[in-house]
């Protein structure tokens, strides 16, 4: 599930029951971040932290499908899951910072995103109840940096010569090293993600406007 934007939902009743499939599905997906992160950083199961990694992700979109199909909508499990997708992400992220296969600037900007959102959504409902809705452009975000970190944990794909537009290794394809395609797909994942930044702060303050007028 992507970030969430807000909507208010003062009159909106949903499940109080915490024990249900997507919310298990959910907690099971964040036993998976610390696994996918010693794997990744230990380099010597690649394939296996592929493997669980991809099944964290699928799972972000199984808990979420089910949870709609089958009225178990908790407004437990739309306060967890993005928070699990976070660190999913946040997992995957800086893991491959440390092996190398991600500059320090990607990690930065996916860590303060998050953060500065997560914080933004806590402060609007400290002054108003908001839902927590999922737009189409956090679910593209999601996924295209699901893909890319799954493809570069891997280790293998096609690797090509870098445009040489630069000579700062901080930004793989731009410089003259050779690099794996799949930093194309984060790089649209970025692109994403900052237009998810964007319309979550529109969100928001267009929300807290409305409340200040008053009905």
């Amino acid at each position: 599930m992507a970030l969430p934007s807000l909507t208010n939902s003062s009159d909106q009743a949903q499940s109080e029951s915490i024990v249900t499939i997507p919310n298990l599905i959910t907690f099971g997906r964040l036993l998976l971040v610390p696994l996918v992160f010693v794997l990744i950083v230990g380099g010597n199961h690649n394939w296996l932290a592929f493997a669980l990694f991809a099944l964290a992700g699928l799972t972000d979109f199984l808990d979420g499908y089910i949870a709609r199909k089958t009225n178990t909508v908790t407004e437990f499990g739309k306060a967890i899951d993005p928070l699990v997708d976070r660190l999913l992400l946040a997992c995957g992220v800086i893991a491959l910072f440390i092996v190398g296969k991600l500059p320090l600037w990607v990690l930065v900007f996916i860590v303060m995103r998050d953060l500065f959102l997560l914080s933004g959504l806590a402060s609007v409902r400290h002054i108003i109840p908001v839902e927590i809705k999922i737009r189409m452009v956090g679910k593209i975000t999601t996924t295209f940096l699901l893909v890319g970190f799954a493809g570069l944990i891997t280790g293998v794909g096609h690797v090509s010569q870098g445009l040489g537009w630069t000579h700062s290794t901080a930004f793989p394809g731009f410089s003259g090293d050779p690099y794996y395609l799949w930093i194309w797909i984060i790089y649209a994942g970025l692109v994403f993600s900052f237009i998810t930044l964007i319309t979550y702060i529109y969100d928001g303050m267009a929300l807290l406007k409305s409340t200040k007028q008053g009905p």
